[in-house]
């Protein structure tokens, strides 16, 4: 199984090309600040917002401040939309230009999805692997790694073997990666768990594969004991924990219980929310231990 080609993907530590501010946020490519945009584009703050707002033509993320944070790819879009303007282009005729290269990369990134699928049907792991890394390649400039988030959904209806071995193809990942930065210092250990169901599992890998770029330190449980767990939080000073599932499945962790934050799938009282969106819930663990806000 081949994983040195996914090193750049998950190592980016989120530094702007021009040495200014930036953001990563969970073993993403790095999100950039409007002011940061401004400077990579030519084009004023007011007037980037402003394409937004009436067009559409990026669609930002956004902190739990409310702060927008653009990917590389909408800094190029930007740049190509500024350029088409400068040409005598209206705004709303660059934007119209500018969405078709934009479905068909859509249209590849499903059929990416086809192919890993294809390869996952004949327990091909180099061939999942390849597809997994034109993946990344494609998406080079984009924020988060589509076919890796979209491998939960569609785990949920192949068969039981080779559901096992894509979860088996995804702890070789996530121990790689981790290998990879066990050496360096600081890092935060968070305790990802999952109950018994094997659609949670997949959950659970995928969630931790996306923590490791980001300088946190995954732990992957299955089925621990609630006791043991918070034994163990105790034992490796860990971050937080992660919990997939439902407050019922986790008898014992409820308010005040554990030492750290608890963040829950399906949250109930004394538990953080992560929501169902994996991108967007592994940015809420690393923007709550970097500022201890869990907004959305």
């Amino acid at each position: 199984m081949r994983h040195d080609a996914v090193l750049d993907y998950f190592g980016n530590d989120g530094a702007a090309p021009d040495g200014g501010d930036s953001f990563n946020g969970g073993g993403v490519a790095a999100l950039f600040p409007i002011r940061v945009v401004a400077r990579l584009t030519g084009i004023n703050p007011v007037t980037i917002r402003a394409w937004e707002r009436r067009y559409q033509l990026v669609l930002p993320e956004r902190t739990p401040g409310g702060h927008r944070l653009y990917s590389r790819a909408d800094v190029e879009l930007l740049r190509a939309a500024s350029r088409l303007v400068e040409q005598g282009v209206s705004i709303s005729r660059a934007t119209r230009l500018l969405e078709e290269p934009i479905r068909r990369r859509e249209s590849q990134e499903d059929s990416l999805l086809e192919r890993f699928l294809e390869r996952l049907r004949a327990l091909d792991d180099d061939g999942m692997s390849a597809v997994f890394e034109a993946s990344l390649a494609r998406r080079a400039q984009a924020r988060a790694a589509t076919l890796l988030d979209e491998l939960p959904g569609a785990a949920a209806s192949l068969p039981r073997l080779e559901r096992q071995f894509l979860d088996a193809w995804l702890e070789g990942l996530l121990a790689f990666r981790t290998y990879q930065r066990a050496a360096q210092a600081g890092e935060r250990r968070v305790l990802v768990c999952s109950p018994g169901e094997q659609a949670q599992r997949t959950w659970a890998l995928v969630f931790a594969l996306g923590l490791v770029g980001s300088g946190l330190r995954p732990a992957l449980l299955a089925e621990p004991d609630s006791v043991d767990l918070l034994e163990a939080a105790v034992r490796t000073r860990c971050a937080a924990i992660v919990l997939g599932g439902t407050a019922r499945e986790w008898p014992g962790l409820g308010p005040g219980a554990a030492p750290v934050p608890v963040f829950l799938e399906d949250a109930g009282e004394g538990f953080l929310p992560l929501g169902g969106d994996l991108d967007d819930a592994r940015r809420r663990v690393v923007e709550f231990l970097r500022t201890g806000d869990d907004r959305p």
